[in-house]
């Protein structure tokens, strides 16, 4: 009797350890996922102040978002260059 009492509550704990196992992995995902958004709103922000208040008068703009550099050209030529941090 008592060792079928001492089974059950091995089986009790082994799914509780579980449920708390699972519980904490979908919390990871769910902090992956949100610093994944994050990041890539960060480099679209960087990306359209770049276009609107850096290189508002330039024909074309390249945003490097590895250097997190800004440049603006008027046919061809680089007329402005700006690290965006």
């Amino acid at each position: 009797m008592a060792e079928e009492k001492q089974r059950f509550n091995g089986w009790k704990l082994t799914a509780i350890i579980f449920i708390v196992l699972f519980i904490l992995q979908i919390v990871s995902l769910f902090a992956y996922f949100k610093w994944a958004w994050d990041s890539i709103n960060e480099d679209y922000e960087k990306e359209s102040d770049c276009i609107y208040n850096v290189c508002s008068s330039a024909e074309t703009y390249l945003y490097d978002e590895y250097t997190s550099v800004c440049e603006c050209y008027v046919d061809g030529e680089l007329v402005n260059s700006k690290y965006m941090n």
